[in-house]
């Protein structure tokens, strides 16, 4: 066992020389080429990193913001709120352009849900945490009926109001924005 070990060893200890002088041959084989002028580098260098163990740093890599005011809070809370209906308002379904169609009692109901961005509330309270904000946003998502003999004539028909459900959105501001 141990002349088979040693073996092995002496194998590896052989190629291992052996590659690497083949490496090197090739290597003194192939011309050596200086440059004409050193100072046409292609490539830019970069500047040397200082190293800062143990050093105190002089520079603060972060920079504190002075902490924004109630009203500050506030008005981004009612830009969020415009965002956040205006976005709404464009992707709820059913939409005007993308009405629902249900057959009834031999008529046909279209109906869509509309929400009106510029109509909305918003009331902000403070959080657990200091510096943090539960923010309330309330608006009404209005359904519309269109009623008419057949789908086509339900698509077409001028629609009336008829309910309206009121919603309540919460989001929060962590100290520095609103998470929604």
């Amino acid at each position: 066992m141990k002349t088979y070990f040693a073996a092995c060893v002496c194998a590896l200890f052989l190629f291992g020389c052996a590659g690497a002088s083949e490496s090197e041959s090739v290597k003194m084989d192939e011309p050596v080429v200086q440059s004409q002028a050193p100072e046409a580098q292609t490539e830019p260098t970069m500047p040397e990193k200082k190293s800062t163990k143990g050093k105190r740093q002089t520079k603060a890599k972060t920079v504190k913001h002075t902490p924004k005011t109630e009203a500050q809070i506030r008005e981004e809370l009612s830009a969020i709120a415009k965002t956040i209906l205006s976005r709404a308002s464009r992707t709820i379904t059913p939409s005007k352009s993308n009405k629902s169609v249900h057959a009834g009692s031999g008529k046909y109901v279209a109906s869509y849900i509309a929400i009106d961005p510029t109509k909305y509330s918003t009331d902000m309270r403070p959080a657990s945490k200091a510096g943090q904000y539960s923010g309330f946003i309330r608006y009404n998502e209005d359904t519309y009926h269109c009623t008419g003999k057949t789908r086509a004539e339900a698509l077409k028909a001028p629609c009336s109001f008829v309910k309206s459900r009121r919603v309540n959105e919460m989001i929060l501001y962590d100290g520095t924005a609103w998470r929604y």
